[in-house]
C-alpha cells in the first residue's frame, strides 16, 4: 500500500540540534562500531560522521571500533585495519557514548550469528558504561533478544521503502512526522516491546515500530529504519538485489522500494522486471535504470534525521548532566 504524505509541509517541520546547545558536547566522545557488510562499511562510517557532526556543530569526530568474529573479505579487513580498532580497546578506555550499527542477516535465528557471542558482551558492556547507545536495526533487534527475550519476527517480504513515521509520544521532543527509510527482513512486536517496558517513540501508519527507547541504565535508542541512509541508499540496496537476481544467487525478483522512486522511475522498473525475468542474464543490469527519487524526498529525509539525531544528543546531555549530579 502506498503511504502519501505532504513533503514540503514536513521538510518544514523538522529540524536541527539550536547552536546555543552545542557548547554542551564539547569533549563528548561517542563511538561506532560498524557492522556493516565490506561494501558498505565505509558509506555508514561517513553517513553517521556527518549526521553526528552536523548535530554538535562539527565538534565531534567518531572513534570507529569493530567486532574481530564478524566475517570480512579481504576489502573490509583492509578498510577495518586501516581505520579501525577492536571493540577491546573500547572496553579498556571507554567511551560516552556509541552507536552500533547492524549487518545482512546470515541465519535464521540471531542468536545463531557467529558474532552473537560479541555482540551480547557489547550490549552488556554498554548498558553500564555509556550515557546512551543508538543501536541501528539488526543491532536494535540483537539487544531486546538478548536483553528481554524479545525474538524478531519474519516478514511476508523485505520492508523496504520511505515511510512516514508518527510521534506517539507527545512528550518526546521530536516533530509530529519523520520520513525515515526501512530496509529489512524482520521486526520486533510492539506488544512484546510496551510489554517489556520499552518506550515507544514512532511507528509507521500499518502500526510497525520505527523508534523505540529505555534506560538500561544507559538511556539505548533504538531504531528498526536508517535514518542515516543518504538519500539513493534504497537505489543502491534495490539495484544490488536486482544483480543478485539476474546473476542467480537469489531467486525472487526483488520488491521496489515504497514510496520512494518518482512516477517515471518507477514505471521504468516496473518495466525492466517484466522484461528481465524473460530473458534472465546479468548482462541486462547495463540497461537499468537511473533512479529519480519523488520530489522532496531528500530534504525531508535528511530533515528528519538530523531532528533524530538532535534528539539523540539531547538524551545524551540530560543522562551526562545526571551522572555529574550524582558524583557531586
Amino acid at each position: 500500500m502506498t503511504v502519501r504524505f505532504d513533503l514540503a509541509k514536513l521538510t518544514k517541520s523538522v529540524g536541527r540540534l539550536p547552536s546555543e546547545s552545542e557548547e554542551k558536547f564539547a569533549g563528548l566522545r561517542i563511538g561506532l562500531v560498524n557492522n556493516m557488510p565490506d561494501g558498505a562499511l565505509l558509506a555508514t562510517e561517513q553517513q553517521f560522521s556527518q549526521l553526528v557532526s552536523e548535530a554538535t556543530g562539527g565538534r565531534i569526530k567518531l572513534d570507529l571500533f569493530y567486532l574481530p568474529s564478524l566475517t570480512r573479505g579481504e576489502a573490509g579487513s583492509q578498510i577495518l585495519r586501516s581505520r579501525y580498532r577492536p571493540v577491546a580497546e573500547l572496553y579498556r578506555n571507554g567511551i560516552d557514548a556509541l552507536i552500533v550499527t547492524g549487518n545482512e542477516p546470515r541465519a535464521a535465528k540471531l542468536d545463531q550469528e557467529p558474532y552473537w557471542h560479541e555482540m551480547s558482551a557489547l550490549i552488556d558492556w554498554a548498558r553500564y558504561n555509556t550515557a546512551s547507545t543508538f543501536w541501528s536495526c539488526l543491532a536494535a533487534h540483537a539487544v531486546v533478544l538478548h536483553l528481554d527475550k524479545i525474538e524478531r519476527q519474519r516478514l511476508p517480504a523485505k520492508r523496504s521503502g520511505a515511510f512516514r513515521c508518527e510521534l506517539q509520544d507527545k512528550n518526546t521532543a521530536l516533530p509530529n512526522s519523520l520520513v525515515i527509510c526501512h530496509s529489512r527482513l524482520n521486526e520486533v512486536p510492539k506488544a512484546g516491546l510496551k510489554e517489556a517496558g520499552y518506550q515507544i517513540i514512532s511507528e509507521n501508519s500499518t502500526g510497525e515500530v520505527d523508534t523505540f527507547m529505555k534506560s538500561t541504565p544507559s538511556r539505548f535508542l533504538f531504531l528498526q529504519g536508517h535514518p542515516e541512509y543518504s538519500s539513493l541508499s534504497l537505489a543502491k540496496e534495490y539495484r544490488r538485489d536486482v544483480e543478485r537476481y539476474l546473476n542467480g544467487t537469489r531467486e525472487d525478483y526483488p520488491p521496489m522500494p515504497e514510496n520512494y522512486f518518482d512516477e517515471p522511475a518507477t514505471k521504468l522498473y516496473a518495466r525492466f522486471q517484466k522484461d528481465t525475468e524473460k530473458h534472465r542474464s546479468p548482462d541486462l543490469m547495463e540497461a537499468f535504470p537511473t533512479p529519480t527519487l519523488r520530489n522532496g524526498l531528500s530534504s525531508a529525509m535528511a530533515s528528519s534525521a538530523a531532528a533524530i539525531f538532535a534528539f539523540w544528543m539531547k538524551q545524551i546531555a540530560e543522562v551526562r548532566g545526571q551522572q555529574v549530579m550524582r558524583q557531586a
